[in-house]
């Protein structure tokens, strides 16, 4: 069962953040980590600094291959690099074990925040020992299932009256085609008016769709 890992990570244990954030006081946050054959290539924005000084220092750096502005949104930027994953480094330990860095967030010399996802207990297990071997040191947070995330996270986009709603909709077929049961059945069962019914189904999909397309997170 694939397992979501929350961990903090100095940049002294964290080579590509010591690079990204050394001297400065920008703001990191990785958009998503693309392996490309044995190397591993972050896409990331950067932001809150002199981004012009903040490129030379990265190129200046001998592990860095190629710095690229792929594309700017208000005072942000964002960029592809190519570097040298040193031996041992924490990258290293993830690709390993076949981690995925799902966020990750650092500012100026404070600790790297990461939320990693691993296909298995025994991975992050792997990933563990692995980092404990190159004495790479983390401190570690939350660990939960991926589905058990899936359920705390709906807790923070819907109301419990507009889960269940939408849940109860589903199991009588209310969303199959053509539908099973009517929203004014629907609305006995749960004893609320059929405009009230109406009201939580629509607004919980809204919020559902706000989440996943724009990644809002209130409900």
């Amino acid at each position: 069962m694939a397992v979501i890992v929350e961990l903090s990570l100095s940049p002294e244990n964290f080579p590509l953040g010591t690079v990204l954030t050394a001297e400065t006081d920008l703001h990191i946050e990785f958009e998503r980590i693309v392996p490309v054959g044995a190397d591993v290539v972050p896409i990331f924005w950067a932001w809150d600094g002199d981004l012009d000084a903040f490129e030379q220092r990265v190129r200046d750096d001998t592990n860095v291959q190629q710095l690229l502005a792929i594309d700017e949104v208000g005072d942000r930027r964002l960029y592809l690099l190519n570097w040298d994953i040193p031996a041992g480094a924490f990258l290293e330990g993830l690709t390993t074990t076949e981690g995925i860095i799902r966020n990750a967030h650092g500012h100026g010399t404070d600790d790297w925040e990461f939320e990693l996802l691993f296909p298995s207990y025994e991975h992050l297990t792997r990933f563990h020992n692995i980092s404990r071997e190159n004495d790479i040191e983390y401190t570690l947070g939350t660990i939960q299932s991926l589905s058990d995330a899936g359920a705390s996270q709906l807790k923070n986009i819907i109301t419990d009256k507009q889960r269940e709603a939408l849940m109860l909709a589903f199991q009588r077929g209310y969303f199959e085609t053509p539908r099973q049961v009517t929203l004014s059945e629907l609305a006995t069962e749960l004893d609320i008016t059929q405009q009230s019914l109406s009201d939580r189904i629509r607004h919980g999909i809204e919020a559902i769709v706000e989440h996943t397309l724009f990644g809002a997170s209130e409900p």
